[in-house]
């Protein structure tokens, strides 16, 4: 008995020892949740595609468990930090459903709100990690079943293009209240992250750039040039099912907004380089 709890204890020491130093979850705050560093094997951005590339992310970070919603982002609005979403769209959800994703932000407009709130946008590789997890899952859920509404809010076979923003989807037009398809949830450190597919795209903070293979591992990689398309994750309502898998890349202008487009901050450390200044002159 003596001898077998000396061992647990000299495991137990050697496991806590051998962990990465890591204190971020210990910031995270209700409505976020922990996302590990990687490890130093990292995982595999792109998995399944032609452009797989070996990704390691040194920090962890605090990522929104909900897409940011009309009622939190209102509250920008109202101190005259944020500006208020071209309310024009029949899909448009602000500034009437509160529990919905704000939508019809441009970029700069998501990156003051996470500013506003102490966060910012996720990196495009701290986005697929928080999607796909150690496990490398095809979709949010895991690898199965393929998308559903049960899971997600999306359109099986796209929005026809005569109306990319109409009304399709699982409820019909625009987006869900957030976390209306909780079977399709991300579980990360005990706690849900809601609509990482489907409802509504969401900015990251790259400047958009074809993806490529590598055999070089990256480590904390974000994307600075000064082109003036960033990339987008995670689909939305109108896109099809193709859309809903982790590795799905889309991107847009800086300053393009529409109903299909919302945000998610995170929590973490500061991003290397400084954001390209697409309006110097305003």
């Amino acid at each position: 008995m003596t001898i077998r709890v000396a061992l647990s204890i000299f495991l137990f020491a050697f496991t806590a020892s051998s962990a990465p130093a890591d204190p971020s979850h210990k910031k995270c705050e209700e409505g976020e949740a922990y996302v590990p560093p990687t490890g130093d094997d990292g995982f595999v951005m792109g998995k399944g595609t032609n452009a797989e590339r070996r990704v390691v992310l040194t920090k962890g970070f605090c990522v929104d468990q909900k897409e940011v919603t009309v009622k939190s982002y209102k509250a920008c609005v109202d101190v005259g930090k944020c500006k208020v979403p071209w309310q024009g769209d029949l899909f448009s959800m602000y500034p009437r459903k509160d529990d919905y994703p704000v939508n019809l932000v441009t970029w700069p407009m998501a990156r003051t709100y996470c500013a506003f709130v102490g966060k910012r946008l996720p990196s495009e590789a701290e986005w697929e990690w928080a999607a796909t997890g150690p496990e490398q899952s095809k979709y949010p859920w895991g690898n199965g079943p393929g998308p559903s509404c049960d899971l997600v809010d999306y359109t099986k076979f796209g929005a026809p293009k005569n109306r990319a923003g109409g009304d399709v989807g699982c409820h019909g037009g625009g987006p869900s209240v957030v976390g209306a398809h909780p079977k399709g949830d991300r579980m990360w450190s005990g706690k849900a992250v809601s609509d990482l597919a489907g409802n509504v795209w969401e900015w990251v903070e790259d400047s958009f750039s074809p993806a490529r293979a590598s055999t070089v591992k990256l480590v904390d990689p974000v994307v600075r040039n000064t082109s003036p398309i960033h990339s987008l994750r995670g689909g939305a309502w109108n896109r099809s099912y193709a859309a809903m898998e982790v590795t799905y890349r889309a991107a847009a202008i800086y300053k393009y907004a529409v109903p299909g487009i919302g945000v998610r901050c995170v929590r973490g450390e500061p991003l290397a380089g400084a954001p390209p200044d697409h309006e110097p002159h305003k």
